[in-house]
């Protein structure tokens, strides 16, 4: 182990994922699993550069697929906000994974992004969910032929295969795996300071739903993506349909979570901040947020 762990606190770190999700036949279970391993280690405040490159690639990859699955090429830049480096280690991992006309595609796409300029972007990033359809539109030209990709070039699959075959690729049993991701965690420099600059910077939504697993006794995973086709009404969580809604309707984005219990979702609307089993759509806690 020591021999693997020559390059910790670097992009050269080992790839880490369970043995369970490596003898399983689903792709993505490993997939999955070091998804959770990078979640990990920036709750542990470890810095982009301090995770292994192969690791991030596989990861942000996965979340370009996930968002453009769940709402289409425009989703996947606004829950980006096209930021410099995930769009940086999506074209690499694409690349590396052997998946060239989805690169292809992506690259078609970065075009229309850069093409809107900063202030457009901008705009489409904070403009309510009815402003923004005709950007999301343009952006969304793509959806179509993405889809018919993934039957040439599935990228679970491909992510899968070229994660696996990785020099540095390790597969560990639950506690190693833990006391891996804890080894990794002491070693962090300054790590008071990184963890009280991290809560002084978490955005509102991600403190809300921290607050509603604690009120629900629930431990939070990770947080999946905002929807901002979902908006909360003050009752349940539902869909927003053009004409029969008030586009001047001020609403927030809903945003899906995983804790140990499932997926869950939290919305706000009218001073309060609910959250939601995702498959039932049952409400399980709420809490004020008027005063924040």
């Amino acid at each position: 182990m020591e021999s693997l762990e020559n390059g910790m606190l670097s992009f050269d770190d080992m790839i880490m994922v369970s043995r369970d999700s490596f003898e399983s036949d689903e792709p993505y279970d490993v997939i999955y699993s070091n998804i959770t391993v990078v979640n990990a280690l920036f709750s542990r405040q470890l810095f982009s550069n301090e995770i292994s490159r192969g690791a991030l690639l596989s990861y942000f990859v996965d979340f370009y697929l996930a968002q453009v699955n769940n709402g289409g090429f425009a989703q996947f830049v606004l829950n980006s906000r096209w930021n410099e480096e995930w769009i940086g280690f999506v074209r690499q991992g694409l690349q590396d994974m052997g998946a060239f006309q989805h690169l292809a595609l992506f690259d078609e796409g970065a075009a229309i992004v850069e093409a809107l300029g900063e202030d457009k972007l901008l705009l489409y990033f904070i403009d309510d969910y009815a402003a923004k359809k005709p950007v999301r539109n343009s952006l969304n030209v793509i959806n179509e032929r993405f889809f018919d990709l993934e039957e040439t070039e599935n990228l679970i699959t491909l992510n899968a295969d070229w994660l696996k075959r990785q020099p540095n690729f390790s597969v560990l049993s639950d506690d190693d795996l833990k006391a891996a991701l804890d080894r990794r965690a002491a070693a962090v420099p300054n790590r008071s300071e990184r963890e009280d600059a991290a809560q002084n910077q978490l955005p509102q939504y991600i403190k809300l739903i921290h607050e509603l697993c604690e009120r629900s006794g629930q431990k939070l995973e990770r947080v999946a993506m905002g929807d901002p086709s979902l908006f909360y009404d003050g009752e349940t969580v539902r869909r927003f349909i053009s004409g029969v809604d008030d586009a001047g309707t001020p609403r927030k984005v809903v945003w899906f979570f995983v804790t140990d219990k499932g997926v869950h979702l939290m919305g706000e609307a009218n001073g309060r901040a609910a959250m939601f089993e995702n498959r039932t759509g049952f409400k399980i806690a709420e809490i004020d947020v008027s005063s924040e």
